[in-house]
């Protein structure tokens, strides 16, 4: 017998015996959706022959379920998948929707075997983080463990490491932390991730950045983070030639309704486009440069680089080093010929559709004294749109002054 494996895009079947040399095959489930063997409507009772259309097999479908099965119709050892209702194609081309409830495949192990494609896979990548309880750190929790006895609001040494391990934890591993109940001082907190030699990277937006509607601190408030509007995922400052390399959000007044946020760690989510869903994709986003233009009634700045930018690293391996992400910023695509570009935008809806999976993204509702930071470079961040007078602080700081910050205080 076999055992069988669902993932969210593919199945994995390892088999008991590998005298040919293949202990494992992995299968997308559109391809099982479209080579089912059944005789209700998938082949021709009598010749066989395929009357499913590749063309009307959803890309994103999956299994509604699987299991081994002991036999089927002729005794051999098989593995039954149950599946959503799919439309099927009229005579002229045009779609009828099903009649089913769900449609039943059975694959005899011996036909997966002969027909394998993808034997004893090694490289696949699992989602990205989705779990905020995975980032959230509760500040107050530890302030109770650890408080300062001659200032009880304040963190002993020990719970000061203790809080920068865990931040520089969850930012080394997942690229994002969420802070509960860190308080109401945006200036103080800024020193929770840098040293106090350093300072923040001020920006066109200021040196903290206000974002409400109504904003009057800056004269750059034409943008959407000034509105109520939702603002989809992103990374920010593409348009610059240096990024920051870190932000971190402080909630100062929540949304009456709306305005959670989340996040995407993009790197995870390349590296699962590359091995899982499209190769194609992803080398047309590693190579195509995009335009980045902020175009704002004071402000102008332009930046040319691939949405994904890989570079060389210590190993001589081909790492992601960058995420540049930004639809509202992204100019006029005229750096692919004519022939290429449709290509280059399904590469685009691709990606993107990947991105808002639910299973992709770490959703986060602050309250009033909460942080969130993330990896600028690494993670893609948006907000769902709202109502109220929600307001945020925002502040970007260097990468080398956050890690070096994080590890020197991991280390004293």
């Amino acid at each position: 017998m076999a055992q069988i494996e669902l993932h969210p895009d593919w199945i994995r079947v390892a088999f008991s015996e590998a005298t040919d040399g293949i202990v494992t095959a992995d299968f997308h489930y559109f391809w099982l959706r479209h080579n089912c063997l059944c005789l209700n409507g998938c082949r021709h009772a009598t010749t066989r022959e395929r009357l499913i259309d590749a063309a009307v097999i959803p890309l994103n479908i999956r299994a509604l379920r699987a299991v081994v099965s002991s036999t089927n119709e002729n005794n051999e050892p098989a593995v039954t998948i149950f599946w959503p209702p799919i439309a099927t194609k009229g005579a002229r081309g045009e779609l009828e929707p099903s009649q089913e409830k769900e449609h039943v495949s059975v694959f005899p192990l011996d036909w997966l075997r002969s027909n394998a494609y993808a034997i004893n896979r090694k490289q696949t990548h699992d989602l990205p983080p989705h779990d905020v309880n995975l980032v959230t750190v509760n500040y107050q929790e530890i302030v109770a463990k650890y408080s300062n006895h001659e200032a009880p609001a304040k963190l002993t040494p020990e719970g000061t490491a203790y809080y920068k391990s865990q931040l520089y934890d969850k930012l080394s591993r997942y690229g994002v932390a969420v802070i509960r109940n860190r308080g109401s001082d945006t200036e103080e907190i800024i020193y929770d991730f840098i040293d106090p030699s350093a300072d923040v990277i001020a920006t066109h937006f200021g040196r903290i950045e206000h974002l409400r509607t109504g904003n009057t601190e800056n004269s750059n408030n034409d943008q959407l983070g000034y509105t109520n509007l939702p603002v989809r995922l992103h990374t920010d400052q593409c348009y610059a030639e240096t990024v920051p390399g870190f932000q971190f959000l402080h909630c100062i007044r929540p949304a009456d309704a709306g305005g959670e946020n989340y996040f995407v760690h993009a790197e995870s989510a390349a590296n699962y486009l590359k091995t899982e869903v499209s190769r194609r994709a992803y080398d047309l986003l590693t190579t195509v440069p995009v335009r980045f233009d902020r175009k704002q009634s004071k402000f102008q700045a332009l930046h040319i680089d691939p949405i994904l930018r890989l570079s060389d690293n210590a190993a001589g391996e081909r790492k992601l080093e960058q995420v540049r992400y930004s639809y509202f910023t992204q100019g006029p695509q005229n750096s692919v010929s004519f022939a290429d570009m449709r290509e280059w935008y399904e590469a685009l809806q691709i990606w993107d559709k990947l991105l808002y999976r639910d299973d992709f993204q770490i959703k986060a509702d602050l309250k009033a004294g909460d942080v969130v930071i993330y990896d600028n470079l690494k993670v893609l961040h948006a907000r769902n749109g709202f109502t109220g007078a929600r307001h945020m602080a925002g502040v970007y700081l260097s990468s080398s002054d956050l890690w070096s910050h994080l590890e020197n205080t991991n280390h004293q």
